[in-house]
């Protein structure tokens, strides 16, 4: 059998070679281990063995694929140890919290510290023996016997929807088999440092962030951000729609509207709540409501959604967005490899900033710059604000949470805000939707639409934008006085079409290709939602089109 490595050259091994072999005569091309092969522009786990004339390539750990493999391989080692040290425990696979998972107890039994001492001591035995991680890859019709009762709601729905010709990998480590939808590491012995904490009804997996995997920081925990999701979780049992497979039933039965209505009629309530706390002056003056949070979060639209409620409330709003104080292209700082870094707090002229800020709450006039990112420079076009008793600055941009921002206004004028997608949404007790993948497909629609991006173009710049979100959004999100959720449980159906199209155009020969495959395979199994239920001033019209608030998108 001969195969194509990654530089293209022609490599010979004897038939039923696995990647895992093929692996050691390219690792020293590699920084970090070797953890996912790549056949065919396709991610799969090293495990397998490729075809005669297959395109073969590899992934290791620093890499985002890697990466993931990393942590979903940790997850079946918690799973595999508390199956056999408490199999009466059903865990839940949830939220990210930085760099560790929360796994809901569904059945709601209380662990003590014991009990984790001793999962984790099986966990550490497992890691130090190197313990395999089996995989065998089956066809659809064959993965039946696989679906266990207990998850039989979740996953018979969900095999049914996939193609027929679709293969689906199934894992065993001991003697526990499970279906996760991306790589596993070949065995236990690639993880390094973690630690297990009872966090509410659960427990909290921490593992090192990616390239420094021996290393863990001090924990820090985030209530916020569990409030959110918690409420997140709530919904999705509310509306009877925690899992793609219920979304699917919801659609397939013609009763996605009613999912839509109160989708959006949550966020209409929420907001509302909001714009009450800001009129509300018995404690607090406040003059200044700083919106924050990363990529495709929905900012725009929850801004101008907010300033209404706040008119409402006879309030006046005065918006304005950040992207407009970025400094001319030509004193933007630059990232390593020369291009623009626009994440940086140092893209803004800060200057500028907190001088029309302290001008504006000192009731003066002040001219507000439109930043051009056709030209690169910044433009003046007669935007003239002054802030009266009445009026209140609505700022959004991703620095919003920074201190540096506003540290002269004093806390009881300001309001921070943080919001984000989170999604609730899973397709069995061990695989949820990634927040990220969310965000992403929200940003590729987006771009293509608005932006004259391709799908291709988005995925290149997508690592410099989550590094930027790593360094300077997601560690302020704790000092957020509100936090608000934008996710609607219903947008991976509307996205589908919309993003489907553009990942086609994706071919195997580009490195993207491995995330757009991911991405594809995501959306084969949802249903689609027809848009026109949706109303003109949901957060999702500002990615899909057909936005009340187009002018300011």
């Amino acid at each position: 059998m001969y195969i194509y490595g990654p530089g293209g050259e022609k490599r010979s091994y004897a038939d039923r070679t696995p990647l895992v072999e093929m692996a050691k005569d390219f690792q020293s091309q590699y920084q970090a281990p070797i953890a996912v092969g790549v056949v065919n522009g396709e991610a799969v786990p090293l495990q397998l063995c490729p075809h005669n004339g297959d395109r073969v390539g590899f992934l290791d750990l620093d890499s985002a694929e890697g990466y993931k493999a990393y942590i979903s391989t940790f997850l079946f080692a918690l799973i595999t140890a508390m199956k056999k040290l408490r199999p009466e425990v059903r865990l839940e696979v949830e939220n990210t919290f930085g760099n560790a998972f929360f796994c809901d107890i569904k059945n709601r039994i209380v662990l003590s510290k014991y009990d984790l001492a001793d999962v984790t001591g099986f966990m550490e035995q497992m890691i130090r023996e190197r313990v395999p991680v089996e995989v065998t890859q089956i066809a659809k019709d064959d993965a039946w016997p696989y679906v266990k009762p207990r998850f039989y709601e979740d996953q018979a729905p969900l095999l049914a929807a996939l193609p027929a010709d679709y293969k689906i990998n199934i894992y065993q480590l001991g003697r526990e088999n499970a279906y996760f939808v991306g790589p596993l590491l070949p065995d236990l012995g690639y993880l390094k440092k973690f630690e297990l904490l009872r966090m509410g009804p659960g427990i909290l997996l921490r593992y090192g962030k990616r390239g420094q995997y021996n290393h863990l920081k001090p924990f820090k925990e985030r209530q916020k951000l569990a409030s959110v999701y918690a409420q997140a979780e709530k919904m999705g049992q509310v509306m009877h729609c925690p899992t793609v497979a219920a979304l699917n039933q919801y659609i397939t039965r013609g009763d996605s509207r009613g999912i839509i209505q109160m989708c959006e009629a949550q966020h209409e309530k929420k907001i509302a709540q909001i714009a009450d706390v800001i009129a509300d002056q018995e404690d607090r003056d406040i003059k200044l409501v700083l919106i924050a949070g990363p990529s495709s979060s929905g900012k725009t639209t929850f801004a101008q959604r907010l300033a209404v409620q706040m008119r409402v409330n006879g309030l006046r709003p005065i918006p304005i967005s950040l992207d407009n104080y970025f400094k001319e292209r030509k004193d933007t700082p630059l990232l390593p490899d020369g291009s623009y870094d626009y994440e940086s707090i140092n893209a803004l002229d800060l200057d500028l900033f907190n001088y029309d800020l302290e001008q504006l709450l000192k009731g003066k006039t002040v001219e507000i710059p439109h930043y051009s990112f056709k030209s690169g420079k910044r433009e003046f076009r007669g935007q003239k604000e002054q802030l009266g008793s009445d009026g209140v600055l609505v700022v959004e941009g991703i620095h919003g949470l920074n201190e540096k921002l506003s540290s002269h206004v004093s806390a009881k004028h300001k309001l921070k805000i943080y919001i984000s997608a989170l999604t609730p949404l899973s397709f069995d007790d061990y695989n949820r939707i990634p927040t990220t993948d969310m965000r992403l497909l929200r940003r590729m629609v987006r771009d293509s639409q608005f932006r004259s991006h391709n799908a291709l173009q988005t995925l290149q710049n997508w690592p410099k934008v989550r590094a930027g979100e790593e360094k300077y959004i997601f560690p302020f999100s704790e000092e957020a006085d509100i936090m608000f959720n934008t996710t609607l449980i219903y947008e991976l159906a509307v996205l589908k079409k919309y993003a489907q199209p553009l990942l086609a155009k994706i071919t195997p020969d580009k490195p993207e290709y491995t995330v757009a495959k991911n991405l594809m395979d995501m959306l084969s199994i949802v249903e689609s939602i027809d848009d026109e239920a949706i109303p003109n001033n949901s957060i999702i019209r500002e990615f899909i089109g057909h936005s009340i608030f187009g002018d300011l998108l």
